[in-house]
């Protein structure tokens, strides 16, 4: 089933399961999220190998790599843990898109090196507390000032925020009554700390090794240079960089399902009930084989729809399908899993239940499956 993979790309994934398999097992995942650690050895190791340059131009130190490589290495790293594979999505994929697709080359000079060296992890401030799926309901403002502008507002609940060293803001520069509120939206690189930037740790059930903030910007300033792409301009730029954002997200889910049902087929091979290991009841066997088979097709769509943006461009529509399919077949293969494993799935330290709650928050983030679906049918010519 991996028709759409080169030796390159089969070599990177074995590459990648051989050091989690040997660095970070199980129980180091459950400590982890246990104690909330930061993986801060995981992004420095990253950066050691390579990985980091993945998706960077080789002018400026990186691989050049494609999107499918990215998919490739983020299913990979997510059938491990959310928390690392959402730390090399927001610290990576994020800034080095964003400043391919629609920074400076002075921008690009500066930031592109320090990705692959690992020393510059990136966050996207796009949702806030009041604007989440309305995107353009955001408040958060830029005002012009003597040189740069100056922000206010709040934005959240944003991943890895409080630990990366430069945060990709959306911020209203500008209102047009009666023109589309997307209008006069900017995009700020706001380097962290800075004076006015402080964060709210915010608390979810799983990617707990990840904190997640709300970011608050008191009258932070920002030079001119700090501007990404146009002014007015971020709505457009934005719509660029989600192509990338969302084929990772959905390559994770299919990462965490693919764990899943691994760990439901040795459960049900090892337990034991009515004289024999409970894999030869089809209401054990069955669930599985059909989340196997559904898993399979998405990846499939996933790397189908990573292909067609590497060789054409943007493909909206491919990429809410895939991510929407990811989505909700992992939601569908983890319940399964969690159900072969009864009671014991649903221990608190369960890697069934941790699992559960992980593919959730994917299908939240970036664009839930109600938006996918908006945008599949928006180019259908239904909306």
């Amino acid at each position: 089933m991996d028709v759409y993979l080169s030796p390159d790309q089969l070599e990177l994934r074995a590459e990648v399961r051989a050091f989690l398999d040997e660095n970070y097992p199980p129980e180091r995942i459950l400590q982890m999220e246990t104690d909330e650690e930061y993986p801060d050895d995981f992004y420095r190791e990253c950066a050691e190998r390579g990985w980091t340059g993945i998706p960077v131009p080789v002018e400026h130190g990186g691989r050049d790599g494609s999107v499918l490589d990215l998919c490739v290495f983020v299913e990979e790293v997510g059938k491990t843990s959310i928390s690392l594979s959402t730390l090399y999505i927001t610290g990576t994929i994020f800034g080095s898109h964003a400043l391919h697709i629609c920074g400076s080359t002075e921008q690009a000079d500066r930031y592109l090196p320090a990705i692959v060296a690992g020393e510059k992890r990136f966050a996207l401030a796009m949702s806030e507390p009041g604007a989440g799926s309305d995107f353009a309901g955001m408040e958060a403002t830029a005002e012009r000032v003597d040189g740069g502008w100056r922000l206010n507002g709040v934005k959240g609940p944003i991943s890895g925020a409080e630990r990366a060293e430069i945060i990709i803001t959306a911020a209203r520069t500008s209102t047009h009554p009666g023109q589309p509120r997307r209008n006069g939206i900017t995009l700020f690189l706001v380097e962290n700390p800075a004076p006015g930037l402080s964060f709210e740790v915010r608390k979810f059930p799983a990617m707990k090794a990840l904190m997640v903030d709300n970011v608050h910007y008191d009258d932070v300033v920002v030079g001119d240079d700090a501007v990404l792409g146009e002014v007015d301009e971020g709505w457009l730029n934005l719509a660029k960089l989600m192509d990338p954002e969302r084929l990772a997200n959905a390559a994770q889910a299919i990462g965490v399902a693919q764990a899943a049902i691994d760990d439901g087929v040795a459960y049900a091979r090892s337990r034991e009930q009515y004289g024999g290991p409970i894999s030869r009841f089809q209401a054990i066997s069955h669930p599985l084989a059909e989340a196997q088979a559904e898993v399979a097709a998405a990846r499939l769509l996933v790397y189908a729809a990573a292909h067609k943006r590497d060789i054409e461009g943007a493909c909206p529509m491919e990429v809410s399908m895939a991510k929407m399919l990811a989505n909700n077949v992992a939601g569908r293969a983890t319940s399964a899993a969690l159900q072969v494993a009864g009671a014991a799935g649903w221990e608190r330290d369960s890697h069934f239940l941790r699992r559960n709650i992980e593919v959730r928050g994917c299908e939240l983030g970036g664009g839930t499956s109600q938006i996918q679906r908006n945008i599949i049918s928006h180019y259908m010519g239904l909306r």
